[in-house]
């Protein structure tokens, strides 16, 4: 009795796990189904140097590199300099010593309107006003000319980092179709296992790699679920938690990409 309650809680959980996964891969998808596209559509080519697909760990690189694009957009929206980005740090340090440069005429022309004001334009013979008016035109020409150039830059700055910000969503977009065909490629083979016989070592190691993989794409959300489905399939090999943890560590650092990017799966 045991061992079919335990069963029909992993086919729930299975099944709860991967609801969830595919109606987020549906809301990726969009509602537009059209031919498969290249898989690789928007993601840069410093990315996917980066995940170097095919090669061992491919599957945990991925991932940090959608967390890391994902930092990117929050830290853009933040308007703070992405990391890594020079052209925007060096604009946004050319930006703020126009700005200290602009501090100065401004603060001498508010100081020369208060002495104007302190003193009465009765008390000022004809010389003086003519050089309180030339040094007015003047500060009031810097102003000028600084502020057009700060707005300047700074509508350059908005361009680039909305561009920039274009750029970044594509890659997530594709980044999460990627993640979204291996998750759904990975609850396949789980779905396609038998239940393992008792003592079934090979069974469960095929299992256990399949539900590893499948961590690591799962967000944290939905996450709870595999961590029991992970915790039950090493009780079944008695191993540690300790153990179970290492173990899977080691089978997230397999390459676990390129298969399913030649089988075939659509990612629209």
């Amino acid at each position: 009795m045991d061992c079919l309650k335990r069963r029909r809680q992993s086919y729930f959980l299975v099944f709860a796990v991967g609801a969830a996964v595919l109606m987020g891969f549906d809301r990726l998808a969009g509602a537009e189904r059209a031919d498969p596209i290249e898989p690789y559509q928007g993601v840069r080519e410093t990315t996917l140097q980066y995940v170097a697909l095919g090669t061992p760990g491919d599957l945990l690189r991925l991932r940090e590199a959608f967390d890391k694009t994902e930092q990117e957009i929050a830290r853009l929206e933040l308007e703070v300099p992405p990391e890594g980005q020079e052209q925007f740090a060096q604009r946004r340090e050319k930006l703020n010593g126009l700005k200290d440069r602009l501090a100065e005429p401004e603060t001498l022309l508010r100081l020369l309107d208060k002495s104007e004001r302190e003193i009465g334009n009765e008390e000022l013979d004809h010389l003086s006003a003519e050089g309180r008016a030339s040094l007015r035109r003047e500060l009031l020409a810097r102003i000028n000319d600084l502020n057009g150039a700060i707005g300047g830059l700074e509508k350059a700055i908005r361009f680039e980092q909305a561009e920039y910000l274009r750029i970044l969503m594509d890659e997530k977009r594709a980044l999460a179709k990627l993640l979204a065909a291996r998750r759904e490629s990975l609850l396949g083979e789980y779905a396609a296992f038998p239940e393992c016989a008792i003592g079934d070592r090979s069974c469960l190691d095929r299992k256990l790699r399949t539900l590893c993989r499948l961590r690591l794409l799962t967000s944290e959300a939905e996450l709870v679920p595999i961590l029991r489905l992970i915790q039950e399939v090493g009780g079944q090999l008695k191993i540690s938690d300790q153990a179970l943890s290492a173990r899977c560590e080691n089978l997230q650092q397999e390459s676990g990409l390129q298969g399913v990017l030649s089988s075939g799966v659509r990612l629209e």
